[in-house]
């Protein structure tokens, strides 16, 4: 009896535990839709292929006509909307014509997103994907990252973004999918320089407080962006230094944490203009 007992306390473990699973699950990376991948669809199958419910979703940014300047950070937001539904994920690519990882993500909530990866044909790609529960909202939901663009020209780059409209029943069943794409291209050499002489002397080195000190000197009020990249071109941290007079500027931003020691690029921009201080860090 005893051992009767026991089996059946194993086996409502085991179902316990497969419905914490699914519960538990969070974004998955590599169902875009991008060259190579599956889509949402091929799980959340209810209803048959992506794009056929009632609901829709979008990509805005803060780029100007959707153009990009290298090494500047934009503001990326993908809305997935249906009437009805409780809870929306999300997943999103940035790649180049060569399917290859264009630019970085950063995540600025990390209550309803975060990045994961998925190896496709050879390459590692990176995608921002939601949080569980972090899309808990009713009738629609906004993810909203940050997109850094590569630090030189790289030609047409497309979005491939995937969003989810669940009904939060804890598993795939009856919920609507949806995916699309955005190209965005490289701004024009004039665009790029028509304030070429708004930001000057820019320097970047240590100061007695243990700070990343930033000297420039700017003809316009701007609100500047400081990104710290390692040697391989890879972002380690963005911050916003706060809005600048015209003249001489002086600040500085933290050393972020658990950095090795080494030589990074210290990158400003400022009126839609980037320039560059090689720093070591010891």
């Amino acid at each position: 009896m005893k051992k009767v007992k026991l089996g059946a306390l194993s086996v409502i473990a085991i179902i316990i535990s497969t419905a914490f699973g699914i519960l538990s699950d969070n974004g998955k990376a590599g169902y875009t839709g991008s060259p190579g991948e599956l889509k949402c669809d091929d799980c959340h199958s209810t209803y048959g292929n992506s794009n056929t419910g009632p609901g829709s979703i979008y990509v805005t940014s803060s780029m100007s006509n959707w153009q990009y300047v290298p090494g500047q950070t934009y503001t990326v937001n993908v809305i997935v909307k249906q009437t009805g539904k409780p809870l929306f994920g999300v997943g999103f690519e940035a790649l180049t014509s060569t399917n290859a990882n264009a630019g970085s993500l950063v995540i600025t909530n990390t209550a309803k997103t975060q990045t994961k990866t998925k190896t496709v044909s050879g390459i590692t790609r990176n995608n921002v994907v939601h949080q569980q529960n972090g899309g808990l909202q009713n009738d629609s939901m906004i993810f909203t990252f940050n997109w850094v663009a590569p630090t030189s020209n790289l030609g047409n780059i497309t979005f491939y973004f995937a969003g989810i409209a669940a009904n939060n029943n804890g598993n795939e069943d009856n919920d609507y999918v949806y995916h699309s794409t955005k190209v965005v291209s490289p701004a024009s050499t004039t665009a790029i320089n028509e304030n070429v002489n708004t930001l000057k002397s820019f320097k970047a080195f240590l100061n007695s407080e243990g700070r990343i000190a930033i000297e420039f000197y700017s003809t316009q009020v701007d609100q500047p962006r400081v990104n710290v990249f390692d040697m391989n071109g890879r972002l380690i941290s963005s911050e916003m230094i706060g809005v600048c007079p015209s003249g001489e500027v002086k600040s500085s931003i933290g050393i972020p944490a658990d950095l090795k020691s080494g030589n990074y690029m210290i990158s400003i921009l400022s009126n839609n203009q980037k320039l560059n201080s090689k720093l070591f860090i010891p």
